[in-house]
């Protein structure tokens, strides 16, 4: 006779499906634990915001270039987005000291990775240290809206004599001249609403049609196909100064009687922009504050 057992003991089929619960518990706890502790977004080891105070006609430079530092000067929010962002040359809301106007406030960015990183990583980076510093939230949208395609203005894509590729990659022309005031990677123009001044040294035609896009009141969209890093020098009037009077003493580097935005597109650079349509990604600023000081 097989013997009954007694009351309050276990079968092995209970151990085994208490066993089973148990482990499916714990799984779940390792696992809500794994989500609690995803790792924070990429961020400098070290960064410095600190206002600029020397006005909208001093230098500007801004840009990124791969390594492990970030530096620079005289920079709208405004500028800051659009290189954190790339692509989003339209950036709509916010309050008046985000913009490059008479208003906008300027800042200096001094910072620096842990480890040399891309061109996208340090995007990334400064993405975090705008939300860090300045409390960005931004959400975006596509609109269809009037653009200017960048095309060749020549049959022959022959460029202008003022749009080259680069001379030399960009890691060997920062160590060949440490301490330049344009090194490779970086692009530099004064601001004055802007003052039509622009150089370029290793850059790739997305961070030019960004400037361009700004004077031409629409975003410029490159059709060329070209690629690869390009040098690059600029000089136009621009359409705050064309055909009305202004201060020549404040602004004596403006020539009121120079070339419109397109007009020295196609005579320097050997590109033309041509007015269409398209998709917009329009970047919307939900939040900001200034940031606090270092």
């Amino acid at each position: 006779m097989i013997p009954r057992p007694q009351r309050g003991s276990f079968r092995p089929t209970n151990v085994a499906v208490i066993l089973w619960l148990l482990g499916i518990a714990s799984m779940g706890r390792i696992a809500a634990g794994q989500a609690s502790q995803a790792p924070p977004p990429p961020a400098f080891e070290v960064a410095s915001v600190k206002a600029n105070k020397s006005g909208p006609d001093s230098a500007q430079r801004a840009g990124l270039q791969p390594g492990e530092r970030v530096t620079m000067t005289n920079v709208t929010l405004r500028t800051l987005i659009q290189i954190a962002y790339p692509g989003m040359s339209e950036i709509v809301g916010g309050p008046g000291w985000v913009g490059s106007g008479p208003a906008g406030d300027r800042f200096d960015v001094n910072a620096k990775a842990d480890a040399p990183a891309s061109r996208e990583q340090l995007q990334s980076m400064l993405r975090t240290l705008l939300a860090d510093r300045f409390k960005l939230a931004i959400h975006t949208e596509s609109r269809d809206e009037p653009v200017f395609a960048l095309v060749f203005a020549r049959s022959d894509h022959r460029l202008g004599r003022n749009l080259r590729p680069a001379a030399t990659d960009c890691a060997a022309l920062r160590a060949a001249a440490a301490g330049s005031a344009e090194p490779c990677g970086i692009r530099t123009f004064a601001t004055a609403l802007m003052t039509g001044r622009m150089s370029v040294r290793g850059l790739g035609l997305d961070q030019i049609v960004g400037v361009l896009s700004r004077d031409a009141g629409r975003k410029v969209v490159d059709k060329t196909g070209l690629t690869g890093a390009f040098d690059c020098e600029l000089t136009w009037t621009p359409q705050a100064f064309l055909q009305r009077p202004f201060d020549r003493e404040r602004f004596p580097s403006i020539d009121a009687d120079g070339p419109s935005i397109f007009t020295a597109v196609q005579e320097q650079l050997g590109l033309k922009l041509e007015a269409a349509r398209g998709a917009v990604d329009v970047l919307v600023i939900d939040h900001v504050e200034r940031p606090t000081e270092n």
